[in-house]
């Protein structure tokens, strides 16, 4: 008997398939994934280790749509601001699928590159080694905050119960995906400043 010339699962429709039964509100379970893609669990498991396999499928699905090619730019400042804006823009489209692929340890090749990419634009900008890498987890903890952030109301406070000094703030504050965004420049322009001043700092 003939083989079926597209393959009925793989690593990337098993991904594929829970991205989208996450973001649309559900719990990831193995049994109604499976359900979901018309198999059995025992079939998930010839391509995927468990539900850790499965977020990690999800995560390099992300990671090729996103991330695996970044553009060239030349000076640290570039290639941080490129890079961050990436996972950046990936986490905020996906914020339901970052709750769960921070619980699961990274080992895949695109994103390894990631963050390899970072610490040698860090190395490049001037900031010490031993530096290096808590810069690199700061950066990630404002980017996983500043997608999160994606999720909240399009108004985090009421005007009219904010008080003489919020009250007019807020009124001329912007709401929504212009407040996200604004929220995570502002929070960029900060670490890249920081980054600057601890390099000038260390000599």
């Amino acid at each position: 008997m003939a083989r079926p010339r597209t393959a009925r699962l793989s690593r990337e429709i098993i991904g594929r398939a829970a991205l989208e039964y996450v973001e649309a509100g559900h719990e990831l379970q193995l049994v109604p994934l499976a359900r979901r893609l018309g198999v059995s669990v025992s079939s998930l498991y010839h391509h995927v280790d468990g539900r850790d396999g499965v977020i990690r499928a999800m995560r390099q699905v992300l990671v090729t749509e996103y991330i695996a090619v970044a553009p060239e730019h030349t000076d640290w400042e570039s290639r941080i601001r490129s890079e961050v804006e990436l996972t950046w823009r990936m986490y905020a489209d996906h914020p339901r699928a970052l709750e769960l692929m921070l619980t699961v340890v990274i080992d895949e090749p695109d994103v390894l590159r990631f963050y390899s990419a970072l610490a040698a634009a860090l190395g490049d900008a001037g900031l010490p080694e031993d530096e290096i890498l808590t810069t690199i987890e700061v950066i990630d903890a404002f980017t996983f905050g500043a997608a999160l952030d994606a999720l909240s109301p399009e108004a985090i406070l009421d005007p009219e119960r904010s008080g003489e000094l919020l009250g007019p703030l807020l009124r001329a504050h912007p709401s929504g995906a212009e407040r996200n965004r604004r929220v995570f420049d502002r929070g960029l322009d900060f670490i890249i400043a920081g980054v600057r001043s601890r390099a000038a700092a260390r000599g």
